[in-house]
């Protein structure tokens, strides 16, 4: 005889509707802000690149370049 746990549909854990209502709730604002971030940073970067602060400092240009990829990503299904 085996000892070994039965794996079945039984074991798996149910997740509750109110989980994926919540989720839902978190998901629209951090979307929302992905979005805009997605749709403002390239007019940020233009205006750092115009006035000459990103070569001042590149570190900040390469964390708004990473900040506006990663608005595209998050907000990429916003208002669907």
């Amino acid at each position: 005889m085996s000892n070994a746990p039965q794996f079945g549909s039984d074991s798996l854990p149910v997740i509750p509707r109110w989980v994926g209502q919540q989720r839902r709730v978190l998901e629209l604002p951090v979307r929302f802000v992905g979005f805009w971030t997605a749709v403002l940073g390239p007019f940020v970067l233009l205006a750092f690149l115009a006035s000459g602060v990103a070569q001042q400092s590149p570190l900040l240009l390469t964390a708004l370049l990473c900040a506006n990829v990663v608005g595209l990503v998050v907000g990429r299904n916003y208002n669907q």
